[in-house]
């Protein structure tokens, strides 16, 4: 991303450098965080692509095709001319496809009672917030014991070489 900070233009780039390559089939999204050609990583950058992430890949896994979200009986129930929005099913599931934590969703009237801030002011304070407060959960016993051993492996290695160095 090219863009200088968090702004409309830093959105667009990600996006862009997110949706192409995942529509392709690529299993990795690079860039997250990154401004100025990867000069700076912004962390309040990184908590809104992790947003931008999960709707990427809402559009690459496309929408689940069951009898639930078909919902034929729904659709019987309400009729011709009949309207959805009201119904139970609908509001049970619409927040399946899309609810965002950091865009703003409400009317202007709302939005200004709240404060007005953009997205990306909204992104530093929910980003800050999750540096001060978070707390990991810890890892499961048998993952931990794999990860100890990995970096065992990696640290015999390493003195290793560091010997065969030293003694030639």
């Amino acid at each position: 991303m090219d863009s200088k900070k968090l702004d409309a233009q830093s959105g667009h780039e990600f996006t862009l450098t997110a949706i192409i390559p995942a529509l392709a089939g690529a299993n990795l999204i690079y860039g997250v965080g990154m401004l100025d050609s990867a000069l700076t990583w912004d962390y309040a950058s990184a908590y809104l692509q992790n947003e931008f992430i999960d709707m990427v890949l809402r559009v690459v896994n496309g929408i689940q095709i069951t009898d639930e979200t078909l919902a034929m009986d729904v659709i019987r129930e309400v009729g011709p001319a009949g309207e959805f929005i009201t119904h139970e099913h609908t509001y049970k599931h619409f927040k399946k496809l899309s609810n965002p934590k950091l865009m703003d969703r409400s009317n202007r009237e709302n939005w200004e009672a709240a404060g007005s801030r953009d997205i990306a002011e909204l992104s530093y304070e929910k980003s800050l917030d999750v540096l001060k407060n978070y707390k990991p959960k810890p890892r499961a016993e048998k993952v931990q014991k794999e990860l100890d051993g990995i970096y065992a492996e990696y640290t015999q290695v390493v003195a290793e070489r560091k010997r065969k160095k030293a003694a030639a």
